[in-house]
């Protein structure tokens, strides 16, 4: 399942990406703001003439990780969760 998030990122000097601190993610109706407790990986991805970087995360939220994917579409200043 993929959704538009929004995301609060920093754009450090020098850093090739951009690092996500926060997002908002809607849930039954509400928006609940999510803080990224830790990226595993960062891999750059394009195909198409689309660039993509995708976070590999993981949230500990009541005791439990629980692990997404963050994509930053480059081009489009856009970013999308992915949840399996």
């Amino acid at each position: 399942m993929r959704q538009e998030v929004d995301v609060l990122a920093v754009f450090d000097i020098g850093a090739m990406s951009p690092r996500p601190i926060r997002f908002k993610v809607l849930e039954h109706g509400i928006k609940t703001t999510v803080k990224v407790s830790d990226i595993l990986k960062i891999e750059w991805l394009g195909a198409g003439g689309v660039t993509r970087i995708e976070y590999d995360c993981v949230t500990v939220s009541e005791g439990r990780r629980i692990s997404y994917k963050l994509l930053y579409f480059y081009h489009e200043c856009r970013w999308q969760i992915e949840m399996s």
